[in-house]
Formats: C-alpha cells, structure tokens, sequence
C-alpha cells in the first residue's frame, strides 16, 4: 500500500530507517537531505518525504515477478541461471483457477498424470519425468499425496532442470514452490464470491489486520462446492490460514502459521482407452458410483524466525511439522471390446480403494551474506535441512462386484451404492530421514561476469515394511550422496543476462515410499541439466523476456532386469529431454499486460533393460512428454474502468508411458474475461473452454480424464 510521511527531525536516522524497510525515496527528499557545510549554517532540517512500499506490503499486482525466493535467497529472476516461470496471484485471479493443478497449465513443458498406479493427489510431469516429489512449500518438502488449493498462495514458482544442490533428492525435470500469503503492515480485507454453472460457489477471505507497531496478523479462508463435470463428480472443499508476522521491518522477525484444508469428493476417474486413443464420446460422463469418495485433509504448522545481523546478512530458521489424511474409494471403468466403441457399447467398472496417513517434520536454516573478499563480490548461502517423514498406507479387503452399463447410458447403474465396509488391510509403513548440509556462492569476478558454485552433501535413510505382525517384510537403505550446481552469467547490459548453468541431481530407490527386495539394494539413479538462456527486461522494466535451450538427462535409470545374483536392479537405462523455451510476462503498454511461455521437447529413451518389453522402447518419447506445450494469457484496459482478457494454453499429442500404443490428441482450449472494476469492488465473467472442446487433461495406461466442458463464472470482489 502507497503511504507518505513526513519526517520533521533526525532526518539521516529516519531516512536510514525508511531504506531499511524497503521504503522508496523521492529525488525531492534526498535533495532535501543537507549536506555537512549547509547544516552549520541552517540548524532546521528540511521536511523528508518517504513515499515506497511499506515492508511486507503486499506485492504489486503484476504478471511480471520481481523477486523469487526459489533460489532459498531473494533474487530477481534474471540473477538465476535457470529456467524458472513464476504464475503471480494476479494471473491466478484473472483466470479464475481454483487449485494447484488448474494454475499450474500456465506453464509450458508441464503434464498431469491420471491418478492411479497407487497415487492419489497431484500428480506431474515435468520435461518429461515425474515431479509428485518435487513440491514444496515456501522452499520446504511437499509431497504428501493431496490436491492442493491456492485460495492462501502469493505465486506458484516452477524451476526447471536438477537442483538436488537446493532441494535435495529428486527434481530431475525440476521443482514446484508454492509461496505462502504473508501479513503485512497495513489495514485490508479482499472478498471474493463466486457462482458458476455445474451449481458452482466458491467464496474467499483474504484479511490483513495490523495489531502493533510491527505486527500484523493475516486469514485467508475458502469454500468451493460444485456438482461437477461431467455431472456425477463433484467437489466439496473448505480451508483457512491463520498467519501471525511480528517485528516486521526489524532485526527480529517471527512469523507462525497454520493451515488446514479439507475436501470432501466424488472423483472423477474418466474412462479407458479405445482404438489407441481416449473414447470422445465417454468426456461427458460419469462412470463412477454415487456412493464413490475422496476424502483428504491437510494440516500444517509452520513456525518461521528471522534475524537480520544487517543489511547484508541474515539467518532464517523454519520448522514445520505436517499431517496428511487420504481416503479413496472410486470407481475405474473400461470398455469390454476396445474397437468400434459406440454409445451402445459395454463397459465394466473396477475398483481403486486405498488410504494412508502421512506425518512430515522438517527443519530449515538458512545463512545468508554478501561481502566482498579478494577483490570479488560474493553473495553466499549456507545451510542445513533435517527431516523426518512418517507414512502408512493401506488397502480395503475383498473387491466389491460393480455392475457395468454402456458408455452412452452410465447413470443407469451408477446408483449403486457399494458400502467403503471392507476392512483395511494390506499395512505398509515407511520412515525416512534426511540430513542435508548446502552452501553456494555467486562471485562477480569481474565487473559484469558471475560465476555460481553450489554443493551438497545429504544423507538419506529409508525403514520399509509391509505386513501388521513381526513377520512383516522390512526392509533398510542408506545412500550418502552429492550435488552440485554451477553456473555462469553475462551481463551484457544493465537489463540483459546471458547464462550457461549445469545442476545435478538424484533420485533414491526410497523416493516411493517404498522397497522391495530388490529396490533396497539399489543406489539412487543419477540425473543432470545442462542449460544456455537469456533473460532481458524491456520498457524500463515493465517487461521480461527469456530464451532457454536445455538438455536434461537420466543416464543410469533403474531398469527392472534383475541379472545381478543378488537381484539388484540395474542402473542401465538411460533417457533424455532436449528443448527450447521462451517466455514473455509483463506490460506492453500501461492498459495491456501478457503472460506467455511456450516449451518444445524431444524427448527419448536412450537405453533399458534387455527383456524385449524393455528393449522395444528404446527411440520412443518418455511418457506424457507432449512435443509441443505452451500458454497465452493477455488483457487489455479499455476506457476508465473496463478490462478484456483471452488466452489459450494447449499441448501437442502424447503417450501414457513409454511402452504404451495409446495417444492422447493435443489440444488447444480458449478461455475469455471481462471485468468492471472500480476503487471498491469490481465484477468478472470468465469463461473458461470457451469453444465446449473436448481435451484429455491427464493421462495413465489404464485410463485418461477429460478436462471441463464449457465453463460459466461470474464473480464479485469487495476490497475494504
């Protein structure tokens, strides 16, 4: 929030404090600001006027980012030699998206898989490899299986390419960070309602209240109901974010949170392939069961100290401990003959019923500092993470009959109800362990030029087993391992960087939560991104462009031969992605703003196993990897207070998995907004899939999800 102060006395104190706080001083004041000469002579200081953003304000609403915490130090993005795209509030907002997975198609060389094969939850691809355990939250470790929201998120940060050297195990195609609302020092409540077709509601609080000098307390809350597309499934969601921040602007600050969020619904699990391909005429139906539920919570605490020894450096330590719920009880459905399906033709429904509990205590400390040494700038990092993550799973007994149907005439047997009265059974529990010690540096060894130089050492200890007496299967692994990331930067001019960037990365057997006899024995596969780009800003850094041209690379995968006596799994596959990707985000013009990223990928197995199965994928895509992938979303302000917005996001055609026959088609799919606003309120119609197209939002072998159908919303805003 704008604010303006004047300052009648100690004005060099005050105008240090204003600095401090991240405030923006006017010409006009520095000018006022007397030199030594002119104070002898004149003892009455002249007024200083601070005009900027007050500290943890909140952030201009923009589709261009200005800084990213994605790096565990504040950064402008153009300072990190890596591809990273960041979906601002604003973005989310004007596109109306409701969670995690709908924010997340704004980003080129992203996929999603269907939820099965185990999972439940968010489930994605990225450059071509599995990222369900690469999602975090403010930095730190989300991967328990739920579907997130965004009604408490600021942005959504996606870095692409390994980065084990931050984050640890995993993020081979890269990492998501979802960055949490935060309070700020100043009085505001934004409420937003919702209604749409499908029976539609959602409604949000966002309240920011100060209560001290420095401290100020944040809410955010939501609701979402909808009876679902195709009509069958549905939706029932609540949650809220208490958030206390204090010494806000100081050189202690301590900020605790809670969040909590809740759903209640009847998944949608689409229906089987036919004749290679998804069946068009199956996106308009439910082939589940009105007694079928997903029932999932999350619960988080977070606790947050920061303090700031100066202006140059800074130690953060996070602590947070998490609480996972899961239950699942849904319905598959396949076609009996997989050629010439009509609307006449037979299917049969299976079952997915599993559920778990998961418990995750993470600790993070971070040591921040700039300083110069031999003749070199140096912005170094420093820290640890330790971890702890407990998680039990299990089944229902017995597989309930489900009578079939045919596919154009579902609804006639899906009133079946089938009782979740199976008993649990199949128990397999997993705890793992992580120590995790980091430090980097960028060195600006010669004016313009930066070079990075990161390691990290990690130690990783996974304790499965299966089974609910003392003959339960156990088993036990230790890896040690290191990553390393570097990179080198450009500056060719004060608003164009050029990089080159290597990262590795690392991906252990336990990664599943899981082992077998086999996996137990089996080191981490090993992966690394090699990466040239650049990235300039425009029109007096309104406008931000990049380029990126990457290869990233698997080249000693897990292959499920078991030649070695000892049955260990070989680490002879290998697989590749190569591509290029640009973006654009910002203001072209005061009145028109765009966000745009477009991703192509090739990508291909290299090596695998010797069986025939295996071997006949060798020179095929990896799965879910579409060639072609992107996003457009722009507005334009037209008189006082109208704005237009349109856009299309889309991808080219792409396989289930590697060995599948099965395509999915690509697609393009439009959405529009119109929007009167005004200093209080505003109204906003959104329509989203504008042209009814029929797309394939997620993809498995067994089965593919159609996206929604034709979307109506409209929705109000009142900001106090």
């Amino acid at each position: 929030m704008r604010f303006s102060s004047e300052l009648f006395s100690n004005a060099p104190s005050r105008l240090i404090s204003a600095l401090a706080t991240g405030a923006v001083v006017s010409s006009a004041a520095v000018a006022a600001e007397p030199t030594a000469s002119t104070a002898e002579a004149d003892k009455t200081l002249q007024p200083v006027v601070v005009q900027g953003e007050r500290d943890g304000a909140r952030p201009e609403r923009s589709y261009k980012t200005e800084t990213t915490t994605i790096g565990k130090q504040t950064q402008a993005p153009k300072d990190i030699p890596q591809s990273i795209t960041i979906v601002p509030e604003k973005l989310i907002a004007d596109r109306k998206e409701d969670s995690l997975k709908s924010a997340l198609q704004n980003v080129a060389g992203l996929t999603f898989n269907a939820g099965e094969g185990g999972r439940i939850g968010d489930n994605i691809n990225l450059r071509g490899y599995v990222a369900y355990g690469d999602l975090y939250q403010d930095g730190m470790r989300d991967i328990a299986q739920y579907n997130r929201e965004v009604f408490n998120l600021e942005r959504i940060e996606v870095l692409r390419g390994a980065a084990s050297m931050l984050f640890g195990r995993g993020s081979t195609g890269g990492v998501i960070n979802q960055v949490s609302k935060s309070p700020f020092l100043a009085d505001e409540t934004v409420l937003n309602a919702t209604v749409g077709n499908n029976d539609y509601l959602r409604t949000t609080a966002d309240i920011n209240q100060v209560i001290g000098e420095t401290t100020a307390i944040r809410l955010n809350t939501m609701t979402t109901n909808s009876a679902g597309d195709p009509d069958g499934a549905d939706s029932k969601r609540y949650g809220f974010a208490p958030t206390l921040r204090t010494g806000i602007g100081t050189n202690n600050e301590f900020e605790v949170g809670y969040y909590h969020l809740n759903y209640d619904d009847t998944p949608n699990y689409g229906f089987g392939w036919a004749g290679g391909r998804p069946v068009d005429s199956a996106a308009d139906h439910f082939y589940g069961l009105d007694s079928d539920f997903q029932r999932d919570s999350a619960d988080v605490l977070t606790t947050k100290y920061t303090h700031r020894f100066s202006n140059k450096t800074q130690l953060t330590s996070t602590l947070r401990y998490g609480e996972y719920k899961r239950d699942l009880w849904a319905t598959t459905a396949r076609p009996i003959s997989t050629l010439n399906v009509t609307d006449s033709s037979t299917f049969t429904r299976g079952s997915q019923r599993r559920g778990g509990e998961e418990h995750h205590l993470f600790n993070q400390t971070d040591l921040t500092t700039r300083f110069d040494a031999f003749g070199m700038k140096h912005e170094a990092l420093v820290g640890t993470e330790l971890a702890r993550e407990d998680s039990e799973r299990w089944g229902y007994a017995g597989t309930p009959a489900k009578s079939g149907g045919t596919v154009g005439n579902p609804e006639a047997t899906s009133n079946q109800s089938i009782a979740a009265t199976g008993m649990r059974t199949g128990f397999s529990y997993f705890t793992a362990s992580t120590l995790g010690l980091y430090g980097q540096d960028m060195i600006e060894f010669l004016p313009r030029w930066k070079l990075l130089l990161g390691a990290r050492w990690d130690r990783f200890s996974g304790d499965y087993s299966s089974g609910a007496d003392s003959t339960a299967a156990r088993f036990q692994r230790k890896d040690y391992l290191w990553s390393y990331r570097t990179g080198l930067i450009r500056e060719l001019t004060d608003n164009l960087n050029v990089y080159a960037a290597y990262g590795s990365s690392f991906n252990t057997s336990g990664d599943l939560y899981q082992y077998d006899s086999s996996s137990a024995k089996t080191k981490p596969e090993q992966s690394r991104n090699i990466e040239l780009g650049t990235k300039s800003e425009w029109l007096d850094g309104k406008l931000s462009t990049r380029f990126a041209l990457f290869r990233t690379e698997k080249y000693n995968e897990r292959s499920t031969d078991t030649e070695t006596a000892a049955g260990e799994y070989l680490l002879s596959g290998k697989r590749h992605t190569d591509g290029y990707e640009i973006e654009i985000n910002g203001e072209l013009t005061k009145n028109w703003d765009v966000f745009f990223n477009v991703a192509h990928m090739w990508s291909n197995i290299d090596k695998a196993g010797s069986a025939a199965t295996a071997a006949a994928t060798v020179g095929r895509p990896s799965a879910n990897t579409p060639t072609n992938s992107g996003s457009l979303w722009t507005t334009y302000r037209f008189m006082p207070n109208w704005t237009v917005g349109a856009g299309a996001d889309g991808q080219s055609k792409r396989n289930p998995s590697h060995n599948s026959s099965n395509w999915a088609p690509g697609y393009v799919k439009y959405d529009a907004m119109l929007k009167y606003e005004q200093p209080r309120y505003s109204v906003q119609l959104n329509v989203i899939n504008l042209f009814d197209r029929i797309y394939w939002q997620s993809v498995y072998n067994g089965h593919a999800v159609a996206g929604a159908r034709r979307t109506v919303q409209l929705t109000t805003e009142l900001r106090l």
